[in-house]
């Protein structure tokens, strides 16, 4: 009697072979684990994983769907789930190790379950107590007795956990593609088609070198800028582990951190460098970089917002697993695949392993999602050969002390000496000049030729934009403009810029995410240091003026709709004072944080997620709890706003055509982002072409000056 794991025709001598199924998943699933020295866990969970479909029901089932009538029809009974007998039979020979390999085989198909759920059908404890299905192919599995890990004692719970999802990653990965090379010869073919990260170190030196040779050899900010590379390329040299890279606006780390990052990986053979950003606006600039450097080919960027042509599905294929040597990806999608527990974003974590992660902006990681964050982090550099760099301007204080005991242990910084780096590179000088009402900052704008404002909501900068005197002079950004709109926007910028034109921009703080404008004059609302310091990035940013320039720091009088960046802004006023004139320096911004951190210590875990992680210590694991944790909160609806000849015509072919993705991809340049209480106020408006998108067509809710007209409910501020 022949058991098969796959059909894909009605002739049963061409199906797969179970046992061919189990060993090749077992094969490639150890593979997969050996970075983290788990191969012996991972080859068993391949083995066993559908031993399910070593029963004479299944086995009868798949006969049946296929039309086949031979020995087995007497045993058909419907259609019988298998992912539960493989976990039975491994708990059954080891209460220890089977546990954790039982998780990932009862979930390889619906995700890591909670051991304890209220419905007994879906909780893994009672799956495991249910009466087994007699298996015609099982082999007595010979678990292992320890772990492949270090043990931290008071992490115990949250290494278990982790150690778990990584197992189920390489066993879904290893099973999604053996299942695809046996159904779908050609599609599996697409993948791996990626030059290894040594051929791309030379293309990416072969390109920077011919940059720096054309670079002005006199100009202090390229003198610092081949400072910051240089210690870079001597600290790649080191053993691997956890890293910050402190380099102020405009000192060329982004480029910095690509060459050290290519560097260790030749050095310490390093699979892949994955790039983790927390904007995407500031992914698909620095992705363009990346492939400027590298060729378009080497470079996977990963996000909500990207959607590949319909046509390329290596791109298509490589997101699913990152099975690429270099990855672009955002604070969301990263942090929150290390919580989840479907197949779906799991099945790409066993590629993290042995690899560079650069942090970018770390600073821009939310307070309330800090703790589980650093023990991502944490125990990626303990456990998973990653060497981690966290990349900023404004290093936050998240190193261990006794003050912060969950912060992260042994950093090394690259640059050797931060302070002299930052004091070469001072290009502006920040004070605070007290309460300015709207009125008052828009008429201290209109007295500047080339200035730019940048506040915490979308209100007040309609507020300040609509009391400046009517001008063409006169820019508003915020994200209630689509993508196109500001890019437009921002090209009249710079245009009026280079020409000498006065030019007067009111924005929120999406011009601080690494968007390449240089100014003589700011403006910022009060915040954190870590945002003025961005927005003080913005103004003689490419040192044009050898005395440094003005960057104001105001408040709004009696400001009850920015309560968000209350205690931010009371954090940074401490220093205000002591630190007048040099609000960015690293001294100041150290100090910020360790207050900032000391006060909101009680909710950097505000879910309770890492304590959730940390109580699994018997193994008793609430994976679907877990996956609760979210990096964003707040989902956002897409309105494309088709009032251009280019984005209508799109939302016309989308009513035709049989695959959309390309045409979405296209039209996400026109769309934007919105709450659902806005969405609900504008419902009427709204065209719906096809299921899930929405389309505005009415310019009478649209402005060229400031974007979709959706204003906030009272009391309510928006950012962005």
């Amino acid at each position: 009697m022949d058991y098969y794991a796959h059909s894909n025709n009605d002739d049963p001598s061409h199906w797969q072979p179970l046992d061919d199924h189990l060993e090749q998943v077992a094969t490639l699933a150890a593979q997969f684990a050996e970075p983290f020295g788990g191969e012996a866990w991972a080859r068993l969970l391949g083995r066993n994983h559908d031993l399910g479909k070593g029963t004479l029901s299944w086995q009868a089932w798949l006969r049946q769907v296929n039309g086949v009538v031979d020995e087995f029809a007497q045993y058909y009974e419907g259609h019988p789930t298998h992912a539960g007998a493989g976990a039975q039979w491994l708990f059954q020979h080891s209460q220890e190790a089977g546990k954790l390999l039982a998780y990932c085989i009862a979930g390889h198909h619906g995700g890591l379950p909670n051991w304890d759920e209220a419905s007994d059908e879906v909780g893994l404890k009672a799956r495991l107590n249910k009466p087994m299905s007699n298996i015609e192919i099982a082999a007595v599995p010979n678990c292992p007795a320890d772990l492949p890990i270090s043990i931290n004692g008071d992490r115990f719970g949250f290494q278990l956990q982790f150690f778990t999802r990584m197992l189920f990653s390489c066993l879904v990965d290893a099973d999604y593609l053996d299942t695809e090379e046996f159904m779908d010869r050609m599609k599996s073919g697409w993948r791996s088609e990626y030059l290894p990260l040594i051929q791309l170190a030379e293309h990416f030196w072969e390109r920077f070198n011919g940059l720096r040779e054309n670079a002005d050899a006199s100009s202090n900010v390229n003198q610092q800028r081949e400072r910051v590379l240089q210690d870079c390329l001597g600290a790649a040299e080191k053993e691997g582990g956890l890293f910050s890279l402190t380099v102020p606006t405009g000192g060329g780390k982004t480029l910095a951190s690509l060459a050290f990052a290519l560097e260790h990986a030749k050095k310490h053979g390093k699979r892949r460098i994955i790039y983790v950003i927390p904007f995407t606006s500031i992914i698909e600039q620095n992705a363009a970089v990346f492939r400027d450097m590298l060729g378009d080919d080497a470079v996977l960027e990963h996000h909500c917002n990207f959607i590949p042509d319909d046509a390329d599905w290596k791109t298509r294929l490589a997101s699913e697993n990152w099975d690429a040597p270099i990855v672009v990806t955002t604070n969301v999608q990263f942090f929150n695949s290390f919580y989840a527990n479907k197949t779906s974003k799991c099945r790409k974590l066993h590629n993290v392993a042995d690899s560079i992660v650069i942090f970018d902006e770390v600073q821009a990681i939310p307070v309330e999602k800090l703790k589980p964050c650093l023990e991502v982090i944490k125990e990626l550099s303990t456990n998973y050969g990653v060497t981690s760099v966290l990349c900023t301007a404004t290093q936050p204080a998240i190193e261990y002390s006794e003050q912060f005991q969950s912060g992260l242990k042994d950093v090394r910084e690259i640059v050797g000496d931060v302070p002299a780096l930052f004091s070469a590179l001072k290009r502006t000088e920040e004070s605070f000049v007290g309460e300015l009402a709207e009125g008052e900052v828009a008429a201290r704008l209109s007295r500047e030729d080339q200035v730019l404002c940048i506040v915490n909501t979308r209100q007040q900068a309609l507020d300040i934009f609509n009391a400046l005197p009517e001008s063409e002079d006169n820019i508003h950004l915020s994200a209630l403009m689509h993508p196109a709109h500001r890019t437009r926007k921002l090209a009249a910028v710079r245009e009026r810029m280079s020409n000498g034109s006065p030019c007067r921009v009111v924005s929120t703080q999406l011009i601080e995410a690494g968007v390449d404008v240089d100014f003589s004059c700011v403006y910022r609302a009060v915040s954190g240091i870590d945002s003025i310091a961005q927005a003080a990035g913005r103004c003689n940013r490419n040192g044009k003026y050898e005395t440094p320039r003005p960057v104001y720091v105001f408040e709004f009088p009696e400001d009850s709709a920015c309560a968000f960046f209350r205690q931010a802004a009371q954090s940074a006023a401490k220093l205000f004072e002591e630190y007048s004139g040099r609000l960015t320096v690293p001294e100041c911004v150290r100090k910020y944080f360790s207050d900032y951190f000391w006060k909101n210590e009680q909710r950097m875990d505000a879910e309770g997620i890492v304590e959730m992680c940390f109580s699994a210590q018997s193994g008793n694991i609430q994976f679907k709890d877990i996956a609760e944790f979210k990096m964003i909160k707040s989902a956002t609806i897409p309105i494309v706003v088709a009032l251009e000849k280019p984005a209508v015509e799109l939302v016309r072919s989308l009513e035709f055509a049989e695959h959309t993705g390309g045409i979405l991809r296209k039209l996400q340049k026109y769309s934007v982002q919105v709450y659902a209480y806005q969405f609900d106020e504008i419902r009427d408006w709204l065209e719906n072409p096809v299921p899930g998108v929405f389309v505005l067509m009415s310019e009478e809710l649209y402005s060229d000056q400031t974007g979709l007209k959706c204003k906030p409910p009272e009391g309510r501020a928006f950012f962005g």
